[in-house]
């Protein structure tokens, strides 16, 4: 197999190729025509099959309360918020967990929640805490933490990536502002 492996870091949510470039591989995902790493861990592109994957840096573990995930927003309903978990950790391994999890509006922040939809977005990258492991494989997250919550949100009127000024995510595409549950770990500043 004639593979080059270049010795690029990928953290989850980063853009590390397009469509255009690459197929998305292993560990990756394609949002609009571009790839992003689901995993952090090397970056390798198969220039023969023209397939870009990251590989993790960690073997699996089992998943369990107090594990971190990052995970894609897939529905944003009146009391919960559905995950994609695209990667998870626990003990600094990759965990193997179902592909689904929830996080509760009780779950979301320590203060008054109104409206889930002000606090997340479909397509925002997340970074949340498992807090229950219910029976039938069902997850609850939480996101009730400074380091918890957004760490990758587009814009709602372009999808281009929102950069964060102060306490607020802005578009420097359309100049759209927009506010979110973000995540001390932000990685658009």
């Amino acid at each position: 197999m004639d593979k080059k492996l270049k010795k690029k870091v990928a953290l989850p949510g980063q853009l590390i190729s397009t469509e255009e470039e690459f197929m998305p591989g292993k560990n990756t995902f394609e949002d609009n025509g571009e790839i992003f790493s689901g995993s952090t861990g090397l970056i390798e592109e198969d220039f023969k099959t023209k397939e870009i994957s990251v590989k993790p840096a960690s073997e699996p573990v089992k998943l369990r309360p107090g594990s971190i995930i990052f995970g894609k927003v897939d529905v944003v309903k009146d009391n919960s918020v559905l995950i994609e978990m695209r990667n998870v950790y626990g003990m600094d391994k990759k965990v193997i967990a179902p592909s689904f999890a929830v996080i509760p509006v009780r779950n979301v922040s320590r203060d008054y929640v109104e409206r889930l939809h002000d606090f997340f977005k479909v397509g925002d990258i997340v970074k949340a805490g498992v807090s229950k492991i219910l029976p039938g494989n069902n997850i609850d997250l939480e996101t009730n933490s400074p380091e918890l919550g957004v760490v990758k949100a587009f814009c709602s009127r372009c999808r281009k990536p929102l950069h964060l000024f102060g306490s607020s995510l802005k578009c420097l595409s359309c100049g759209n502002t927009e506010g979110r549950k973000i995540s001390k770990n932000y990685l658009l500043n």
